[in-house]
């Protein structure tokens, strides 16, 4: 848990699933589960087509006032775990992870469905999860890790320019 304090949302509610939701908030612009009808929401990646492209599964359930009708519901779901992976580096460098992202797309029969979900219509769309227009294109294309982050520099640096004359520390 928390230690007593306020869960910023009930599918929240670890401290490590808080540290991991900027990257695994994007699977919410997918075809895959991410934890939802667990209690390990956001710590948990998976689907059922996913099925012998990886060892870890986990069955996502009904949970009253969390996730009441999950994605694959009742159905074993195929993929990542990643309650125990080391968060440390991610306060360092304040940069999200996309290679799960990556290794999941690579790894899925249904290409065609991948950014396509109910969950994705109904909390927008891959786009809107990460900021620009270009980023499903760049992950259909291959493009790796590097090159997508390599794309964000000239926006990330006018953003940064402009913002200077607003910050009350440098």
């Amino acid at each position: 848990m928390l230690n007593g304090q306020v869960k910023p949302s009930p599918n929240l509610n670890t401290a490590q699933s808080i540290l991991l939701y900027p990257s695994t908030c994007l699977f919410e612009g997918t075809y895959l589960n991410h934890g939802r009808g667990t209690q390990f929401a956001f710590t948990l990646v998976g689907a059922p087509y996913l099925k012998g492209k990886f060892d870890f599964s986990y069955v996502p359930k009904s949970i009253k006032g969390m996730s009441e009708t999950p994605l694959f519901q009742d159905q074993v779901c195929y993929g990542l775990d990643l309650r125990n992976y080391d968060t440390s580096n991610f306060r360092k460098t304040k940069m999200l992870n996309l290679s799960w992202l990556l290794e999941l797309y690579k790894a899925s029969p249904k290409k065609e469905d991948f950014f396509n979900s109910k969950l994705s219509k109904e909390m927008g769309t891959i786009e809107k999860l990460i900021g620009v227009d270009t980023f499903r294109q760049q992950v259909i294309d291959g493009k790796s890790e590097k090159e997508i982050r390599a794309s964000w520099e000239p926006g990330l640096s006018q953003y940064k320019q402009m913002r200077k004359k607003y910050l009350l520390y440098p």
